[in-house]
């Protein structure tokens, strides 16, 4: 297995999220944790998008990061030449692959864009630019046409190809078998990547079969901030890498956790408790069953250590919790006292967790559904506001 290379798009697909926005201090932030906690290459924006988007570019650019800084751009000169101009030595040059991208949104087939795609990469490698060619839409594509296009990039100086699960269809024995298919088809050598989205729950298991298929570049956002659901979440992809198939990937945990938090308060989306990784809940243990197979040996019921990540394990009390931890906190207090006691004790904890008046939830979710209205929306009444005002200035202008 080669070394695998963890690329963050959070300041680029995960501010795609619908609504969601970052300032430029607030992406310099993200982007220095995300260095400081090792990953190796950061898409940091478009730089299409806007002069704002531009100069941050710059700003990432001149930071003098271990991971390199890169962007993504169109098979365009003009996207190509905007990004040399915000100093990045690396870009994401994407074009669709697939027969309902290139139809619906070209009107064209596979063969028909080849020459695009060909001149495009051509003309970055020409620049100096190390390039990354993002086949979008990769495996709704024919593989018979597409490997020697993806040969032919490569003879261009591409210097690997980013396989996209675009609208998350992929489940992982498939995504597996379509990427050994795709290398058999492929004449070059040539560094594979992969970018899966979530739109079935599937993102992080297919990333990691994709990784067993022989990609070694991994992308991922943190929180699996994105495009509708999301994409694979970095913090489980990189846990997953380590814990499960054995892949030191060099990923500073505890920073880990600090990026999520970052990013949930800068998104305004918020980790769920249930989130893997970095919800709350996922150390944290209720049921009298759970909590004293846990007391007992803590593998019993975790397979993740929350040391590595800068957190611990934790019991609440509630309605299904047991004497195990009533006599648990107890002792720390030198007090032992008899079973019955304990029974008794735990039953008044239960009712005085099921008595509790539930209304805050209401309060709460109604703030959020407001908040989310406000902050990942862009409402109509707003729209035309600005648009009667511009449109007005215009007829005053004719007019006079």
């Amino acid at each position: 297995m080669h070394k695998i290379t963890i690329l963050d798009c959070t300041l680029r697909d995960g501010e795609q999220a619908p609504g969601v926005f970052f300032t430029h201090k607030e992406k310099l932030a993200i982007a220095d944790l995300l260095d400081a906690a090792g990953v190796g290459m950061i898409d940091a924006g478009m730089p299409s998008v806007s002069e704002d988007e531009r100069a941050t570019l710059r700003a990432l650019s001149s930071r003098g990061y271990r991971a390199v800084v890169a962007g993504t751009v169109r098979a365009l000169n003009h996207d190509i030449d905007l990004a040399i101009d915000c100093g990045l030595s690396d870009v994401f040059l994407f074009m669709p692959v697939s027969v309902q991208h290139l139809r619906h949104k070209f009107g064209m087939t596979l063969q028909q864009v080849r020459p695009k795609i060909e001149a495009a990469v051509e003309y970055a490698v020409g620049k100096g630019l190390r390039v990354h060619f993002v086949a979008e839409d990769t495996v709704r594509s024919n593989i018979k046409e597409l490997a020697p296009i993806l040969d032919q990039v490569t003879e261009l100086g591409a210097a690997s190809i980013m396989i996209c699960d675009t609208v998350g269809v992929m489940l992982p024995n498939q995504l597996q078998r379509f990427i050994e298919g795709l290398t058999e088809r492929l004449s070059s050598e040539v560094e594979l990547g992969i970018h899966c989205h979530n739109d079935y729950g599937l993102a992080t298991a297919n990333t990691i079969a994709a990784v067993g298929a022989g990609c070694t570049i991994v992308s991922g956002t943190i929180n699996g901030l994105g495009e509708r659901a999301g994409n694979a979440a970095l913090e489980e992809v990189v846990c997953a890498l380590e814990n499960l198939c054995g892949l030191g990937v060099g990923i500073k945990k505890p920073l880990l956790m600090e990026l999520c938090e970052k990013v949930a308060r800068a998104s305004g989306v918020f980790v769920m408790p249930t989130k893997p990784v970095s919800g709350l809940n996922v150390f944290r243990h209720e049921s009298g069953v759970h909590v004293d197979g846990m007391l007992k040996d803590l593998s019993t019921y975790e397979s993740i250590n929350p040391v590595p990540l800068g957190r611990e394990h934790e019991f609440v009390l509630g309605k299904h919790g047991g004497t195990g931890l009533i006599e648990k906190l107890l002792a720390g207090r030198n007090i032992y006292t008899s079973h019955e006691t304990l029974l008794r004790i735990l039953e008044r904890v239960k009712r005085a967790k099921v008595e509790r008046d539930k209304a805050e939830f209401d309060v709460v979710g109604n703030m959020l559904d407001r908040f989310w209205a406000r902050h990942l929306s862009f409402s109509e009444e707003e729209f035309w506001q600005i648009a009667m005002r511009e449109l007005a200035l215009d007829i005053d202008s004719s007019v006079a």
